[in-house]
């Protein structure tokens, strides 16, 4: 009779189960935790979001020769990045894109002259500030000052 070494790889039926059962339980308590982070992540991504708009229209400005602006609209919760349009003496926009809208339990407001962030042509801008708020009271504000530099704090 041949007495070799049998070959035993696998998983039995028991332990397939029991790891199931330790993914489940880690799930439900991993699952609570989640609820309460999203409000914070839905923050610091629409603070990155604005903060990044407004760095692209600052290139632009400047890369184009034309003047750029964000404008903030506090009632819908959106922004969207314009181009200038110079023609005697008075600015007419265009818009760049569609309107970003923040996500959901985040408010906005704004200290800008006329809701718009504007970027000149000389790497400069108007000052102010947008200050975004989620659904437990957390705020983010990104600062614009006169010399173009946005700030998120």
């Amino acid at each position: 009779m041949f007495r070799g070494r049998m070959n035993k790889k696998g998983v039995t039926l028991i332990e397939l189960i029991v790891v199931m059962v330790i993914i489940a339980i880690g799930a439900v308590l991993i699952a609570p935790g989640i609820g309460s982070w999203l409000p914070h992540y839905r923050l610091r991504s629409a603070a990155r979001d604005i903060a990044s708009a407004m760095r692209t229209a600052q290139m632009k400005a400047i890369s184009t020769n034309l003047e750029h602006q964000v404008v903030f609209d506090n009632t819908n919760r959106t922004f969207l990045i314009q181009k200038g349009n110079s023609s005697s003496g008075s600015t007419s926009w265009t818009n760049e894109g569609v309107a970003q809208t923040l996500p959901t339990g985040i408010t906005i407001t704004n200290t800008f002259a006329g809701s718009e962030a504007k970027f000149y042509p000389n790497s400069t801008s108007n000052s102010g500030s947008v200050t975004l708020t989620n659904s437990k009271g957390s705020t983010r504000t990104i600062g614009l000052n006169s010399t173009g530099r946005v700030k998120v704090f």
